[in-house]
């Protein structure tokens, strides 16, 4: 499964977003983190703002089973259960 990652611009990050990129890679060895490039579609989308605002434009990034926003580091178990659901 390939996983696109999408990170803000970075102008008032609340937390340490590459975190999250780490905890994936921690708890899904089996898949496959792509950063975002242009109009792309992958199996799951993670837009990684670092803060509540959530300014990111996401619009050009699909994922084929679901897109899912990170705004706090907290957001991870949602995340977490999301991608379980889908990579069994």
């Amino acid at each position: 499964m390939d996983i696109c990652v999408k990170y803000c611009g970075g102008c008032n990050p609340r937390y340490d977003r590459k975190k999250i990129v780490d905890r994936i890679k921690e708890d899904f060895n089996d898949v496959n983190i792509i950063t975002q490039r242009d109009k792309m579609t992958c199996d799951f989308a993670v837009i990684i703002a670092g803060c509540t605002s959530a300014c990111v434009n996401h619009d050009n990034i699909e994922g084929r089973c679901g897109k899912f926003i990170i705004k706090d580091i907290k957001d991870y178990l949602n995340l977490r259960e999301n991608l379980a659901r889908i990579t069994k």
